[in-house]
């Protein structure tokens, strides 16, 4: 039955974006790329996205980080929470994006302008804030995590977010590629976002056009590696790996080797990419979502990719249904904030709201729970169960996993009392330039 329902699903959703589109989903395997051909087949004049792929890809790569996300103030009471009406939509409908030739330039390219540029740059901060909000990559024992510091540091800084930031930033700007500029989402936008419009929220095509709109910038960024996975003999692996990066390899005995690997042969090649659009619009976010923090006329608890966490209400003028506008979610009566994806509160309305990333029963911690995790050298051992698939079998084990809850230190510096209780945070303080 499983089968059936899924069998039936997949062909409403077939006709449906048949008829309001023209295109057959069999053509496009995800979502992201469904909306791409959406955009391209209704929307796209010729010769106006930027293709990035060698040196041009890497350089740029740096400067897609995402969306912000922090812990400011550990604990507190009647914290409204607001979220924005589609963000990454309404920026991509409300800004201009690099279109056009790729060039490249060295030197102080800020005295230009009505262009679009992407450039090297090494940053201090002005003064140590409160809520800094420029965003790097930073390297950390487990990897990688996106942090905003104080101080010096070097990063790859889109030209709307270097005029945003130049009032509590120094930058100073060494070189990069620059493009023309032009507002090439607004129609598409507009158009999809009023069609969603004309849906009830538990409607189908409401959920469809959500996602689309939300899918297009990140094919824009799509990795331009092709991943493939093989059946060979022992002697072609040993050549293989002569040439590719390989990624996994599975023993099948007699029956020879599986093998994943990275296809870099296919890098240069046009895969339709361009990841300065895609990250353009991740930092326009950012940008949108700095005009909320370090501001003097509430307090910031905790701030997600489209949320804020704040100790009053906003202006009317920042409210409403209209896309890009704030909506209030709830109002926590009492809350805690442990990091980012990482918060409990109980709303005036006495629901019990908890987030815990990475583990799917956040509401099984109680909220005490929670708040003795603001004591020193205090956590707690959960258990889910968790599938995990073996190709070589044929199977899939469903297996317990401890997660072990804990105040997280990644993205801002814990601050404690004389006693060890959590009481703030503070952004890392970078020294040297790296």
């Amino acid at each position: 039955m499983d089968c059936v329902v899924l069998h039936q699903v997949l062909s409403k959703f077939r006709d449906l974006i048949y008829n309001k589109f023209g295109l057959r989903i069999s053509d496009y395997p995800t979502i992201s790329s469904l909306s791409f051909a959406i955009y391209r087949k209704n929307y796209l004049s010729e010769h106006k996205i930027p293709l990035t792929k060698g040196p041009i890809f890497y350089f740029i790569q740096e400067s897609y980080t995402g969306g912000s996300t922090d812990m400011y103030i550990p604990y507190g009471s009647n914290i409204y929470c607001y979220d924005v009406n589609s963000l990454y939509p309404s920026v991509m409908k409300n800004n201009s994006y690099p279109v056009g030739v790729i060039n490249e330039f060295s030197g102080d390219i800020t005295i230009l302008n009505d262009i679009y540029w992407i450039g090297d740059a090494t940053v201090s901060t002005k003064r140590d804030l409160i809520h800094p909000y420029l965003q790097i990559h930073n390297k950390i024992k487990s990897g990688y995590r996106t942090i905003s510091p104080n101080g010096h540091f070097n990063m790859k800084i889109h030209s709307p977010e270097y005029l945003n930031a130049i009032k509590d930033y120094n930058i100073i700007i060494k070189n990069g590629y620059f493009f023309n500029k032009e507002n090439i989402f607004e129609k598409f936008v507009d158009d999809l976002y009023a069609l969603r419009m004309n849906y009830p929220k538990g409607d189908p095509m409401n959920f469809t056009c959500k996602l689309i709109l939300n899918s297009l910038y990140g094919r824009f960024g799509m990795k331009p590696i092709i991943t493939r996975q093989e059946f060979m003999i022992t002697k072609d692996f040993k050549d293989l790996t002569t040439k590719y990066d390989i990624l996994d390899v599975l023993d099948l005995d007699d029956s020879g080797l599986f093998v994943i690997y990275e296809d870099t042969k296919l890098f240069n090649k046009d895969h339709k990419i361009s990841i300065s659009i895609a990250s353009a619009v991740t930092s326009d976010a950012r940008t949108y979502m700095s005009k909320y923090k370090n501001n003097s006329n509430y307090q910031l608890f905790y701030s997600d990719t489209d949320s804020i966490f704040i100790d009053k209400e906003l202006p009317l003028d920042d409210t409403g249904n209209d896309i890009g506008k704030f909506k209030l979610e709830y109002i926590f009566k009492d809350a805690i904030f442990l990091g980012p994806k990482l918060y409990a509160g109980i709303t005036t309305n006495n629901e019990y709201i908890s987030k815990i990333r990475g583990f799917k029963n956040a509401n099984l911690v109680k909220f005490e729970d929670f708040k003795n995790l603001l004591e020193e050298s205090s956590s707690i051992h959960l258990k889910q169960d968790k599938w995990f698939k073996f190709i070589e079998n044929s199977n899939i084990i469903i297996k317990e996993q401890i997660y072990n809850l804990i105040a997280n230190d990644n993205k801002r510096q814990l601050i404690r009392d004389n006693l060890g209780k959590i009481i703030r945070t503070e952004a890392f303080k970078m020294k040297n330039i790296e």
